[in-house]
Order: C-alpha cells, then structure tokens, then sequence
C-alpha cells in the first residue's frame, strides 16, 4: 500500500473515531463507569419481581394504632418501656422481649419525587421530559422506574439525555435501596402498592416494606435479633400489610419518646 493509501485509510479511522467520541463519547462513559462501579453492589442489578410467599399468619394477634394507620401485630411480647414514638416527624419503634423490634413511620404525598427534584436541580418541566410524567407525578410512579433500571440497561449508543437520566438512577437505586441482594418483591393491598426489600427465608437482619397511596404513604422496618430470637416470616408481614387501615383521626398508643 502507498504511502498516500496508508495516510488515507488512517485519516479515515481518526474520522470515526472523532465521529463516535462525538456521538457516542460521554454515554459510553458512562455506561463503562456503571459496569464498574456496580458490579459489587448485587442490589443494583435487581429488579422487583412478585412476592412468591403470600400466605398470611393466624396466629393471636392485636390491633395498634399510629399517625392515622391501625394494624394487626401477630405478636404479643411487646416491651413497653423500649418502645418509642416521636411525633413530631411521625416515627414509631416497637421492641419485643424476643429481640426483634420493628420501626413504623409515615410520609406526605410525593416526598421522595420532592427531593430528587431539589437535589437533581431540575424544574418540574425538566423532571418530566427526563423521566416522565408517571414519575413525576408520584413516588410509587418514581420508585417504579427507579428500581427497573439495571447497569445492563445502559449502552454506548443510546441518546446522551437518557444515560445521563439512568445514571442518576442508578446513584439513587444505590442509595436508597438497602444494601444485600436478598431481593426486592412487589407488594399489594387493597388500596396501596409498593416494594418489600429482603427476603425473610434468608434472616436478615432488616426487611423494609415501602407503600404508598394516593394521600402519602408508609414504611416498616422489620430488624430480627440475632441468635436464639424467633425469625419473622412472610406471612407475619403479609399479616401485617393487609391489615392496615386508615383511621379517621390520628392517634399514637404510647406517649414515650424516641428522642429522650
């Protein structure tokens, strides 16, 4: 080949690649910075998937009562002095004698859409065209999105505006989401969706449940003991979730506080 041939054929593949790093240059970044980053953090390549267990426990309970939810407990060895509530920002800690202990608090409508949109920067226009109106319009909607996306969603060559939306995802996948890879399941009652993370078969030392519904939402936090305390199953959850009910007026049962 001349010499002439040779400049040609060089000058031709700095021309592409120039065109691709032009084109395609920071998605393929950041998707090579997604695989990396990611890759020791399990929960970020999972998605949600049905609960398998929906079985519900028939063992004796009771029915409490906080921020204007009741509930049944399918437990009845709750430690009165331990527990706690802080009314202010609307937190309640149960412990039992056994060990476990679980946390219940409520949230407003759109809480978590309302600071992403302020820690991101985006006026509520940008929010959307990034991310779209479901997400924008509701936590559950935002969730939704949030948790489908995976590190092998993101390819160099897709438009640079939707890797730059999906790796923020991916931080806010990886910050909010608890850490493990036990899974993250989808929940349903009657009149609320949301997200369980963690899977009780595997005793971990926290399972959190995350719903919401049209007026705000909830979160429990179920931490089991280590040791000899017993575990706390699907169905004691499940027990729990569709039991819950809105009450007319807000009421806490116990007047201790979290912060003394």
């Amino acid at each position: 080949m001349s010499k002439s041939k040779r400049l040609l054929v060089w000058l031709g593949i700095a021309a592409a690649v120039v065109a691709y790093v032009w084109a395609f240059g920071p998605q393929t970044m950041l998707t090579l910075m997604a695989r990396y980053k990611y890759r020791e953090i399990p929960v970020a390549g999972k998605t949600p998937i049905a609960l398998p267990d929906l079985s519900v426990s028939s063992v004796a309970h009771k029915t409490v009562t906080y921020f204007g939810y009741e509930f049944e407990l399918p437990w009845d060895d709750v430690d009165e002095q331990k527990s706690r509530t802080a009314e202010t920002v609307q937190v309640h800690v149960t412990a039992f004698h056994s060990g476990n202990a679980f946390w219940f608090s409520t949230f407003p409508a759109r809480d978590f859409v309302k600071n992403v949109v302020e820690k991101t920067e985006l006026t509520p226009e940008q929010f959307r065209q990034v991310y779209g109106n479901e997400a924008f319009e509701s936590d559950l909607g935002f969730m939704r999105k949030m948790l489908r996306i995976t590190p092998q969603d993101m390819n160099p060559f897709m438009a640079k505006r939707q890797a730059a939306a999906s790796t923020t995802l991916l931080l806010v996948k990886a910050m909010s989401v608890p850490e493990g890879d036990s899974g993250i399941f989808l929940i349903r009652t009657t009149d609320l969706q949301g997200f369980q993370f963690g899977n009780p078969q595997g005793r971990p030392s926290r399972i959190r449940e995350d719903l919401y519904g049209d007026d705000g939402g909830f979160e429990f936090i179920f931490f089991q003991s280590r040791g000899i305390a017993p575990s706390v199953s699907q169905g004691d959850i499940n027990r729990i979730l569709q039991s819950v009910r809105r009450t007319r007026t807000p009421s806490v049962v116990s007047n201790t506080n979290l912060d003394r």
